[in-house]
């Protein structure tokens, strides 16, 4: 398994490539949490791999999950988990970036 995360906007995408069940491969897994109190990246306090802040970080720092999916692309098996980490930020970016409704929903 490997993982990865980065900021787009508001929202905080934390990537996963995880081995695939079956068989030789890696699937794609994402976790899309929408910050709350709207502080840029580089203001924020280190976090866990739940969103939340870290030892000693500010209460005030908060992230809601708007959505998960831990089956990319209906379990496509890619080839390396560089190929599944890729897919799952380019896939999250997307999301975010087109304001899609699935992430409006959850948020509200």
């Amino acid at each position: 398994m490997q993982f990865d995360e980065c900021f787009e906007g508001e929202y905080r995408i934390f990537v996963g490539a995880l081995d695939a069940p079956r068989g030789e491969g890696f699937i794609a897994a994402v976790v899309v949490s929408r910050l709350l109190d709207g502080a840029p990246p580089a203001a924020r306090p280190p976090a866990d791999a739940a969103g939340h802040p870290a030892h000693g970080g500010a209460p005030g720092h908060r992230a809601r999950e708007v959505w998960r999916d831990d089956s990319l692309a209906c379990g496509y098996r890619w080839p390396t988990p560089e190929a599944a980490l890729h897919y799952a930020k380019n896939r999250a970016r997307e999301m975010v970036r087109k304001a899609s409704p699935m992430l409006a929903s959850s948020a509200a």
